[in-house]
């Protein structure tokens, strides 16, 4: 049981700097994410403007679940094989 909470500890640090580090690393990414952020809402306004579109809109993210499913498959596997 230590050993878990050593674990989570250090992955927790080492998440949290990778985390503070990604914007140093790619400069420009939150312009370009908040350009697209508006793109998206102007895109949006313009469709609940016109009547002939439906009102809901189902929004399904199955890319980001299947890459998310298989990053936390392969950081579960390496913790378990790190904890032998």
């Amino acid at each position: 049981m230590n050993d878990f909470i050593l674990y989570s500890i250090v992955g927790s640090v080492i998440l949290t700097v990778l985390l503070n580090a990604l914007p140093l690393i790619f400069p420009n990414a939150s312009d370009k994410l908040q350009k697209k952020i508006e793109e998206n809402a102007r895109r949006n306004i313009e469709q609940h403007q016109d009547d002939d579109q439906p009102r809901v809109k189902v929004f399904f993210p199955w890319k980001a679940m299947l890459i998310g499913s298989i990053v936390l498959t392969v950081l579960v596997n390496l913790v378990s094989w790190l904890s032998r």
